[in-house]
């Protein structure tokens, strides 16, 4: 059995009080030690935090790494309104409670920043700090459409970056997904990374590759597309592709966040936020500016890579995080 199977092999489930099973990676914490929650993104799952999970847990940290819903062994609801952020980030603080752990850092990467996000405007006093990896923190849109955040960022650069969304969010995108598969997932995990600026920022540029089913070479392992393989023929598209339906229908995001009271949009807790400096579309430029202004205690660090820094990155990943973990355990904080 490989080391990833392995992890896979120990994975435990909990079912939240609104009746979803998770299925998350757990260690409990050695005496002293703080516990790190990490929450993936799209389209993604517990085990790309694998690297992270071995090295701390080496450490001593304890870990609770959940397939977030839609993924893996978690459940797969259709309607997108249960994938609505602070929904999610209530599942995980219940998940964190029911293992009884005191002292957590939230650390989330591509939507699991967003989920992160939420967790810090309305779960802070539960953890000790926040980090976000190629996506930052990201402030409640109560009021912004996505059409007008797509004019926002295009009037800013000149060009978007969220054409993607239109596809993903489109009636017709699990059926496509699904029928391009290898297609699909060649260019989310493309080797070349500058490929996101042709063929997933502009709109409509995603769907003409999936329909045509372009092929390029991958930047994952063998091992780990393989999982991705056996992950997402097994659990299919709707849950993933929920985030987005989410964030475009108007029972969505816009009145989710309208939860969150506007005190809250601030979060004063440490923060770290990991730059990738070669992510087309989660671009540095705008998540440091963005983090800054909502998150006074922010340390940056930047990746040379792609968005898929976690592996792409792994021991700066780690080796800059445990250095920041330290100084908030060095602070008094836990």
């Amino acid at each position: 059995m490989s080391s990833l199977e392995s992890l896979l092999a120990s994975f435990k489930d909990f079912k939240v009080s609104r009746g979803h099973n998770y299925h998350y990676y757990f260690s409990a914490p050695e005496p002293g030690k703080l516990s790190l929650l990490l929450v993936h993104g799209f389209p993604s799952l517990a085990i790309d935090w694998h690297h992270q999970i071995n090295y701390f847990k080496a450490k001593g940290y304890g870990l609770v790494v959940p397939d977030q819903l839609g993924y893996g062994g978690t459940d797969k609801p259709v309607d997108h309104k249960e994938y609505l952020h602070g929904l999610l980030a209530k599942d995980l603080v219940e998940i964190v409670d029911h293992e009884k752990l005191t002292d957590v850092i939230a650390i989330g990467h591509d939507w699991g920043s967003k989920t992160t996000s939420v967790l810090g405007n309305l779960f802070a006093d539960r953890f000790l700090g926040f980090g976000f990896f190629a996506a930052g923190y990201v402030p409640p849109r109560a009021t912004m459409t996505f059409e007008q955040l797509q004019t926002e960022v295009t009037q800013a650069l000149g060009y978007g970056i969220y054409g993607y969304w239109d596809f993903l969010s489109a009636p017709d995108a699990v059926e496509l997904v699904t029928k391009n598969v290898d297609s699909f997932l060649d260019l989310i995990y493309a080797k070349d990374p500058s490929l996101w600026k042709t063929h997933c920022c502009p709109t409509g540029a995603l769907r003409t590759w999936v329909e045509n089913n372009s092929r390029t070479p991958r930047g994952v392992t063998e091992e780990l597309q393989r999982i991705y393989d056996a992950e997402f023929s097994k659990g299919g598209w709707t849950g993933p592709l929920n985030y987005y339906k989410a964030q475009i229908e108007p029972d969505g995001e816009l009145e989710d966040a309208k939860k969150i009271p506007l005190a809250n949009y601030k979060i004063h807790k440490p923060v770290f936020l990991g730059c990738a400096l070669k992510d087309e579309i989660c671009l540095p430029a705008f998540q440091k500016p963005i983090t800054a202004q909502f998150c006074p205690q922010t340390t940056v660090h930047d990746f040379d890579t792609g968005h898929w820094v976690l592996n792409g990155a792994a021991d700066e990943v780690n080796e800059a995080l445990d250095k920041w973990i330290a100084g908030i355990s060095a602070s008094g904080s836990a």
